[in-house]
């Protein structure tokens, strides 16, 4: 009952809005969660919250609490996350146990829940004393290495509207790595979820699938693991359509897949297609929607006549992101965490110059930018904050692999060669002329049409931006990191020992 709960928790919910549940109580204490997910932070739609209450203090000291909390948080795996503790009493005890980054603790005592119980601005003084007990860098929604969703997910909302708003479409997202095509489809995953009529979804990573009979097994396990040991008798060509036929009725909706990662299936598929003809089929007849994602291979498949990929889908590509999104990525979290902003569009105009609009590199960049803040105990960011950020070996890395990852020899090739015989390139810009120029300067000869792929694969990475005829390089920051890293004749020299 919500008479029962804390009142702070029962202002948050019925005077806010607040989506607050009770959940089930561990060690003896009250658990709650919360959705703070609107504040777009790290913090998510089931923060936790304890709650300590007066009886809970009788005869303990707070380092007992201490220990007996983070006992609860090992119990329910809540390590790894900000926990909100409701203390029923003074809390200047215990906080002088829990300011170590070690500990994700906010501590609300009696006096700090009064005030927000009488405030004009609630949910902000209530974020005001969370930002103030933890790192900001620990609140900050910014990720580079895994996919995100929800509140921590930026910048593609045209692509999720399309996917979204076309149930009966097959599409396929083509990006480079690290520029968002798994979180694209892990969050479409999501909202999908919330719907109370929503398909039945199967999500796989198909970068380890390299045959028919990989990806078939992995249907079945997903969808019916109980006809895993026939399926070796089955002739696959009629077998499989028949199977994802029967499952849709056995689900009672129609099945969406999201397939992630599918560039090495297409190359092991490529001569009978026989895989692929049967997902092309199955689609036709209703019974299946297809969300794949991917980069060269499938990139390549949508315009050959001859290939099953080609009409198959609708193709939402992933580029940089947009000067505005660039903005709502740095600003919404800094703001939402109390950092102030000295030449606000400065700031906004030099990271998003110097990452090229790159969505993963802005978060590393802004990543850099908190961590010194919390390094420093300031709370303001003006453009002299930004002075040497791509010094950081970090960050260097992260840029310099992005364009590793990302690019193949032919690409590399050209990009060594413009810097090396061309050094007013990476400022003033070039033409496919110059590149020509630069590349037989370095005894390395590419026909026009490897010249033309070359400047389109490096355009959709970031490296080069297009102005008609013209081309430069997004980020002159790339530029200058990679002559001041590499020697770039002899990167040329092994490119092309290995074969472009």
């Amino acid at each position: 009952m919500v008479k029962d709960w804390p009142p702070l928790l029962q202002f948050l919910s019925e005077e806010l809005g607040y989506h607050v549940r009770p959940a089930k109580a561990a060690l003896g204490y009250d658990l709650f969660f919360i959705d703070l997910s609107s504040w777009k932070l790290s913090l998510s739609d089931r923060t936790p919250i304890i709650w300590v209450r007066e009886l809970d203090l009788a005869d303990t000291s707070p380092l007992s609490l201490l220990q007996s909390l983070l006992d609860l948080m090992r119990a329910r795996a809540f390590t790894r996350r900000t926990v909100i503790v409701l203390h029923d009493g003074d809390s200047g005890p215990l906080l002088r146990y829990t300011t170590s980054p070690l500990y994700s603790l906010v501590i609300l005592g009696r006096e700090e829940q009064g005030k927000i119980l009488g405030s004009r601005r609630p949910s902000g003084l209530l974020l005001d004393l969370i930002s103030a007990q933890v790192p900001v860098s620990n609140l900050a929604p910014y990720e580079t290495r895994a996919p995100v969703t929800g509140p921590r997910f930026f910048g593609r909302e045209y692509e999720k509207s399309r996917i979204l708003s076309n149930p009966d479409t097959n599409h396929v997202v083509l990006g480079i790595r690290r520029i968002g095509k798994t979180s694209l489809l892990c969050e479409v995953e999501r909202i999908l979820k919330e719907d109370e009529d929503y398909p039945h979804i199967v999500y796989m990573d198909c970068s380890d699938l390299l045959s028919t009979d990989d990806y078939i097994r992995e249907v079945v396990r997903k969808l019916n693991p109980k006809e895993l040991p026939r399926i070796h008798l089955q002739k696959y060509v009629f077998w499989f359509p028949d199977f994802l036929e029967r499952m849709r009725r056995r689900y009672k909706r129609k099945i969406v897949f999201l397939l992630d990662e599918i560039d090495n299936l297409v190359i092991m598929q490529r001569g009978d297609w026989e895989l692929f003809r049967m997902l092309r089929s199955s689609a036709n007849k209703g019974a299946c929607q297809y969300i794949i994602a991917g980069f060269r291979e499938a990139m390549q498949e949508q315009h050959l006549l001859d290939s099953p990929f080609y009409n198959f889908a609708q193709d939402l590509r992933l580029s940089e992101f947009t000067r505005q999104q660039a903005h709502d990525l740095i600003v919404t979290p800094m703001e939402n965490l109390r950092v102030r902003f000295k030449n606000m569009d400065q700031v906004v105009a030099r990271i998003y110059e110097e990452t090229a609009g790159q969505p993963n590199l802005i978060q590393y960049y802004c990543m850099i930018l908190l961590k010194r803040l919390d390094q420093t105990g300031e709370r303001t960011v003006g453009p002299d904050s930004l002075i040497d950020v791509y010094s950081d070996e970090g960050f260097k890395s992260h840029l310099l692999s992005s364009f590793m990852e990302n690019t193949r020899n032919r690409e590399k090739a050209v990009v060594y060669a413009l810097l090396s015989e061309c050094a007013e390139c990476a400022v003033s810009g070039f033409t496919q002329v110059d590149i020509d120029t630069a590349v037989r300067g370095r005894q390395v000869a590419l026909p026009q049409s490897d010249i033309d792929e070359a400047c389109n694969v490096l355009s959709l990475a970031g490296v080069f931006r297009r102005k008609g005829r013209h081309l430069a390089f997004t980020s002159p920051v790339f530029a200058r990191v990679l002559r001041e890293t590499y020697d770039l004749a002899y990167l040329l020299s092994k490119v092309r020992e290995e074969g472009l």
